[in-house]
């Protein structure tokens, strides 16, 4: 009974428009007190603030505000408009030109930021008027901007995977070596969609840049694209966890950015830090209240209703992976990512393990799930920000998002069922 009201509580709540934080908060102590006054359940009221101050009282997760203090710095100083040349200059001439340009974009920015709103406005603002001027229309901009920008979170670093890591106790090290083939096999799906796409609408494509042109693009970008080369070549080298890998990313923005291009002064440093506090404390506002509300319902016993849910319908583990990504669909309509992650890693990890599924590849096609569900109505955050950037109705945007949705579909059951794609680098490093 306690466990319906607590989700009925939720959707409720969600659909009256309150942050999704409050939500997680607000739906436990209606429970507590619930059960308290009914006689049904006796918790004490001391573990709201014993979870919430625990859910955000981890190591792993100080990697979160580095990440996004490096991606904010990287933004001020200028590197990610560098970026920006070095992919119109390499592939602009392609057919589909800038919206080929928009998908390499996002791959390298995903390996600054980990964040794929942040990515996805960055990107957003700088593209998207650009695309329409190239002959996209504006829902198709943004369409292309919403679905590019789901990389950031698979190619590591990644908040998500970090998330992932700390809550479910494995090497979120390995979780970042795993993404890296998934997230690349994801931008070129989308870049040979797009190629097809402008071929039919005859969008017409940039001339080739000279030879000297690229040269000067790509030396101009070789900096901000060390920042990946650092991350991953201290974690891959053992060198540093993927937190002191964050602490070493910070550094070199700050050096690339105020001492080597001087683009960035004291004011904006100010700025990113400003910013990334802001998105630190969002984020882990609503990571503390996700623990609260994901022990409530595993309290509440979810974990024993989902196991016999899904192991209802056999214990091969294609059919299990199949049930695990159609709760991940429906969840990712309705909920934002972290507290889907937060609910459902302590429910769904031991169910997939002990039918012999390994946890790292859960790990990237629960994220790479989740991801979709970005650019989902109702819920899906990258529509809201996309259509506001470029300027046309949300429903415009969902309609022309609709084939990117199916291509990542196509690309979620080829990543969970054929788990080599995602395991090949952890397994090469062992």
């Amino acid at each position: 009974m306690l466990l319906a009201v607590l989700f009925i509580a939720m959707f409720l709540l969600i659909i009256l428009g309150m942050d999704i934080a409050f939500v997680l908060i607000i739906t436990p102590i209606i429970v507590i007190l619930l059960g308290n006054s009914l006689g049904i359940e006796a918790i004490p009221v001391e573990v709201i603030a014993q979870y919430l101050f625990g859910g955000a009282d981890s190591f792993s997760l100080t990697a979160i505000p580095l990440f996004i203090l490096a991606g904010e710095i990287m933004n001020q100083g200028g590197l990610t408009q560098r970026l920006v040349d070095f992919a119109k200059k390499i592939i602009g001439h392609i057919s589909g030109g800038i919206g080929q340009a928009a998908v390499l974009l996002n791959v390298c920015m995903a390996g600054i930021s980990g964040s794929s709103v942040a990515d996805c406005t960055a990107t957003g603002s700088i593209l998207i008027p650009s695309m329409k001027k190239e002959g996209y229309s504006p829902e198709k901009s943004a369409a292309i901007i919403a679905t590019a920008s789901t990389v950031a979170p698979i190619i590591p670093p990644s908040i998500p995977l970090i998330i992932i890591g700390a809550t479910a106790g494995i090497s979120i090290g390995q979780l970042f070596i795993a993404g890296i083939l998934p997230g690349v096999f994801m931008a070129l799906a989308m870049m040979i969609y797009i190629y097809f796409y402008a071929k039919f609408k005859k969008i017409p494509k940039e001339k080739k840049s000279p030879l000297k042109e690229q040269v000067y693009a790509t030396r101009k970008a070789i900096l901000p694209l060390g920042m990946p080369i650092i991350i991953l070549g201290s974690i891959l080298l053992g060198i540093a966890s993927p937190t002191e890998a964050a602490v070493l990313a910070v550094i070199y923005s700050i050096i690339v950015s105020l001492f080597i291009y001087k683009d960035l002064n004291l004011a904006s440093l100010y700025n990113s830090f400003k910013n990334s506090a802001i998105s630190t404390g969002m984020i882990m506002f609503v990571v503390a209240a996700g623990v609260l509300f994901g022990w409530m319902a595993t309290y509440l016993n979810i974990s024993m209703v989902l196991k016999d849910l899904i192991l209802s319908f056999g214990t091969n583990p294609f059919i299990v992976l199949l049930m695990i990504n159609l709760i991940l669909l429906i969840l990712g309509m309705v909920m934002e990512t972290i507290p889907i992650i937060l609910l459902m890693v302590p429910v769904l990890f031991p169910i997939a393990i002990s039918v012999g599924i390994d946890p790292i590849h859960l790990g990237v096609v629960m994220t790479l799930n989740l991801m979709i569900g970005l650019i989902t109505p109702p819920i899906g955050l990258h529509l809201f920000i996309t259509a506001a950037i470029a300027k046309v109705s949300i429903f415009r945007v969902i309609k022309a998002c609709f084939p990117f949705f199916i291509l990542l579909v196509v690309v979620l059951l080829i990543i969970t069922y054929v788990p080599q794609i995602t395991l090949f680098l952890p397994n090469l490093m062992d």
